[in-house]
């Protein structure tokens, strides 16, 4: 049967075919599934997902050849696990590694065990950033003469200088409560900050900690 000619845009997403039966792959029209396939999406790499019978995201994969590897999960240890599919026909120049793992990493199927190469993790940066950020506004709150300075936020904090800050103005800066910095200082624990942070930074440990102890 000769091969129809199909126009194509650039798009990264050559084509997609919804819930698909399980059953299409196995009965009496599979000859006839794997023709279309062949004919009307040429491009056979692809990301797929699988479903169980009521429907839920099961599985998510990429193949190089989607019939191919969809045949290998009506026998794997997937087999008795779905009943439908979807599958994306992606251009020859995409990584399907990459599309596999946002797939994998926003939906989170139960069938995926392997870690999704989604590149770097960011959320240890985000919370660096977070807290430099907090430390910057709690700064500008307590020296407020200073925000329009090139001041550093790696200036030394000492127990004096907070106590000359005088504990009402700390209080408003951290957001709790004036007897609960009385109670730190006469504990001891807001030396014990500084003692851990040793820079400016321990403002911003007294706010976390401060709350929570």
């Amino acid at each position: 049967m000769a091969r129809r000619k199909t126009k194509w845009s650039a798009s990264l997403i050559a084509g997609h075919l919804s819930g698909i039966k399980r059953a299409l792959l196995e009965g009496e029209k599979r000859a006839s599934f794997l023709d279309f396939l062949d004919r009307e999406l040429p491009a056979k790499q692809g990301i797929y997902s699988l479903y169980d019978k009521k429907g839920r995201l099961y599985y998510s994969g990429k193949a190089s050849d989607l019939p191919r590897r969809l045949n290998q999960h009506l026998r794997d240890r997937h087999g008795d696990s779905w009943d439908r599919m979807t599958l994306f026909h992606v251009a020859n120049s995409a990584n399907v590694a990459e599309l596999e793992g946002l797939v994998v990493a926003a939906a989170r199927p139960p069938g995926n065990k392997q870690k999704p190469k989604i590149g770097q993790d960011l959320r240890k940066k985000l919370k660096q950033y977070l807290r430099r950020d907090a430390a910057l506004q709690i700064d500008q709150a307590i020296y407020p003469e200073r925000q329009h300075t090139s001041d550093s936020l790696a200036r030394r904090i000492t127990t004096k200088k907070l106590t000359a800050m005088g504990q009402g103005r700390l209080a408003k800066a951290l957001g709790i409560s004036q007897p609960r910095v009385s109670q730190l200082f006469r504990s001891g624990k807001i030396r014990k900050y500084i003692l851990e942070a040793g820079k400016r930074d321990a403002v911003l440990l007294l706010l976390h900690k401060g709350k929570r102890t």
